[in-house]
């Protein structure tokens, strides 16, 4: 009895260190959610330029560091903008970042064109964003992960702000 007492408590001392070592191994790694925030046309001819805001949210407990976004934007159904953003951006855990980019597109064409596929008051243009981002999380990982969201966001033009 001495015995299967004294190999249950060795049995209990092992397997210390390994449920210790599972407790501290981090939870996988989310992407980003990157939805757009605004959508302004800019004057111009042509090509038709934007100024594109972006809400980057972390949904890790942990900060995230967003080294590249590279998406395909696409406006109702009127042609798809794509756009990069290179750089660290840091977004600290369970929060938030804006990023405003300057893009243009000869695929829109124009804004007359566009503006007819808006709705309601606040001038709501459907879209669709999909693409990459690059991620530093640890030393010596990176990690390209792809995302894609949609909804609905307003249109303006520079006049009107």
């Amino acid at each position: 009895m001495r015995r299967l007492m004294a190999m249950c408590v060795l049995a209990g001392f092992l397997a210390q260190p390994a449920q210790l070592a599972m407790a501290a191994k981090k939870p996988p790694l989310l992407p980003p959610h990157i939805t757009v925030q605004t959508v302004a046309a800019l004057p111009s001819s042509s090509p038709q330029r934007f100024r594109i805001t972006l809400r980057v949210d972390n949904l890790n407990t942990e900060p995230l560091t967003v080294k590249a976004i590279e998406f395909k934007l696409k406006l109702a159904s009127e042609g798809i903008i794509d756009g990069d953003s290179y750089g660290l951006l840091v977004v600290g855990a369970l929060e938030q970042q804006i990023v405003t980019l300057d893009l243009h597109s000869d695929i829109v064409s124009s804004l007359s064109r566009l503006q007819a596929f808006t709705r309601g008051p606040t001038n709501l243009l459907p879209y669709e964003i999909y693409g990459k981002v690059t991620l530093d999380h640890r030393p010596k990982f990176k990690a390209e992960v792809p995302f894609t969201s949609s909804g609905d966001v307003p249109l303006t033009t520079i006049a009107d702000r």
